[in-house]
């Protein structure tokens, strides 16, 4: 289970930058770690683009979803069995 916080809407910018930064050391080293990364990320900067109502960081927040969804897809493939 990952230690990144479920709810961000009390925390600051600022504080959820240096989230973000924290969570990338040591980096992620399993896809599911990775996933978890992601996903965080995503909630981050989907946070940031409500609060700012800033389209660059609701493009960051997809483009993170997009590359935790591939990494779930590849999880669940490994564990059918597959490639």
């Amino acid at each position: 289970m990952s230690d990144y916080p479920t709810d961000l809407s009390g925390l600051s910018g600022p504080e959820l930058v240096r989230l973000l930064l924290d969570a990338t050391n040591p980096p992620p080293t399993t896809d599911a770690e990775r996933a978890e990364f992601f996903d965080f990320k995503a909630r981050v900067f989907a946070t940031l683009a409500h609060r700012e109502e800033n389209p660059t960081a609701e493009t960051i927040a997809a483009r993170a979803r997009s590359d935790r969804d591939r990494l779930l897809t590849r999880i669940e493939d490994q564990n059918r069995g597959g490639r």
